[in-house]
């Protein structure tokens, strides 16, 4: 059908490929990145300002949504949950999520309106019709089989079948590199193609894993920044030859840091946590307990069971080495934070620090999953799983671990280096939009800047020209 004539049929009037390359930064795109110089020459760069905290989960959910986390709810990459006496990490499911999404919004303009989310977190479950993420089989003997999910299911056979297995491994972990990334880019362009959905989002963390073992600033990270450049070459162009408008988003920037702070032992050895003396380690009695935090780079969420201790444990975290501030409910509430999900205070770490788990005194009593990679174990997010066993063994022991994962052997992955004074990068919560998340689109805007909950009306106004 000519243009004009769909014009005319129907309000949409341009595809969008929405790309989240995590971890971007506007400093980043110079002459050393020729593809992204070369799409925001041709259209536009700006600074994205992301919201406190600047996480995963709590940009993925402010993007899509166009709220803050008071209002949607995803205050972290993960929370306490009060009822289960639980903590929760890396929720999947889009139920989590309250407001009205970007697809929601353009399905109720043009009901016919075609979604694809590719590895966005809060993907399964959403209203998108064509869906996939990493999800892996967990079964009934313990064991865990690498795999991901797809919604309609007949996609994960045609996925497969073009593109092979995908390299879970290479998603997270010890091995975390850029194949994974590349196989969704692959995939987006398979299903840009095959589907021509209206929508097409995908996620493309590879720039995640250097800048965390080794700090932003490292060779390592820039050598990661020129391949994902050329990774995003092929898509790129794909999205130009079928005349799809391209928005490339990142969530986050990354801060250079020197030092963890265990914030959980400054509350254990202060009498506010509760333990169990379990045979597989000590483990956190989270109903029971007076006050924990869920650790998540430069904040910890803190819970406090009685509000009669949280004058007390907001004084202990405020005079101890590493923490800058400590946020109580009013205070969070200038941040856009205050929801039930948060806890009753939220720790902010120094610019040089970040807030590691760990919350055992005796490493005889380490939990049997501290060096595992165990993304739902771990009361908090754990950066150190991107660190590989060390010893002159640890390479044979990862290999040999891997081995008996992909023969379907119940084994612990036990293949990281728990030693968080090794990470020398966490997700950025300064006010510095120069190392802070990134907007680019191929077409032309005049904004210095943009406010990451109103990136979706951006959006919904260039899909549907009202721009």
């Amino acid at each position: 059908m000519p243009q004009a004539e769909r014009n005319r049929k129907s309000p949409l009037m341009r595809k969008l490929l929405l790309l989240n390359v995590a971890a971007l930064s506007p400093s980043e795109i110079t002459g050393h990145t020729p593809t992204l110089a070369a799409l925001a020459n041709a259209g536009s760069l700006s600074a994205l300002r992301a919201p406190f905290p600047a996480l995963t989960c709590t940009s993925h959910a402010t993007m899509f949504t166009g709220t803050l986390p008071a209002e949607h709810g995803i205050v972290g990459n993960g929370w306490y949950d009060r009822e289960h006496a639980k903590v929760f990490m890396w929720n999947r499911s889009a139920h989590h999520v309250r407001g009205e999404t970007l697809w929601d919004a353009a399905r109720a303009r043009v009901p016919q309106f075609k979604a694809a989310n590719l590895f966005w977190r809060f993907v399964a479950d959403s209203e998108c019709q064509l869906q996939v993420t990493e999800r892996p089989v967990y079964w009934s003997s313990g064991r865990k089989s690498f795999d991901f999910f797809t919604q309609p299911t007949d996609l994960h056979a045609r996925l497969v079948q073009a593109l092979g297995k995908f390299p879970f491994p290479q998603f997270w972990g010890p091995f975390a590199g850029i194949a994974s990334t590349e196989w969704i880019l692959l995939a987006t362009a398979q299903v840009m193609e095959q589907d021509d959905p209206d929508l097409l989002m995908a996620y493309a963390p590879y720039l995640d894993y250097e800048a965390q073992r080794h700090g932003p600033n490292s060779h390592q990270a820039q050598d990661a920044l020129a391949r994902m450049d050329s990774a995003l070459a092929v898509i790129l162009a794909k999205a130009r030859s079928l005349g799809r408008d391209v928005a490339l988003v990142s969530d986050y920037g990354f801060a250079q840091v020197e030092r963890p702070v265990y914030i959980n032992r400054v509350l254990r050895g202060s009498g506010f946590m509760s333990i169990e003396a379990a045979a597989n380690g000590d483990q956190i009695a989270y109903g029971v307990s007076r006050a924990f935090a869920v650790c998540d780079n430069q904040v910890a969420h803190v819970y406090v069971a009685n509000p009669d201790d949280i004058e007390s444990v907001q004084t202990l975290l405020r005079g101890t080495p590493g923490i800058a501030d400590v946020l109580d409910r009013e205070a969070q509430a200038s941040h856009h934070i205050d929801h039930p999900r948060a806890g009753e205070l939220l720790a902010v770490a120094d610019t040089d620090a970040w807030f590691a788990f760990p919350y055992w005194l005796d490493e005889q009593r380490a939990p049997d999953f501290a060096d595992c990679i165990a993304i739902f174990d771990k009361g908090g997010f754990d950066p150190c799983e991107l660190l590989p066993r060390p010893g002159v063994f640890g390479k044979p022991y990862i290999a040999m671990r891997l081995a008996q994962k992909l023969a379907r052997l119940a084994v612990p992955f036990d293949v990281i280096n728990p030693d968080a004074t090794l990470i020398r990068g966490a997700r950025n919560i300064a006010n510095d939009e120069a190392n802070g998340a990134t907007l680019i689109t191929s077409w032309q805007r005049q904004s210095a800047s943009v406010a990451m909950q109103d990136l979706k009306q951006m959006l919904l106004a260039r899909m549907f020209n009202d721009d």
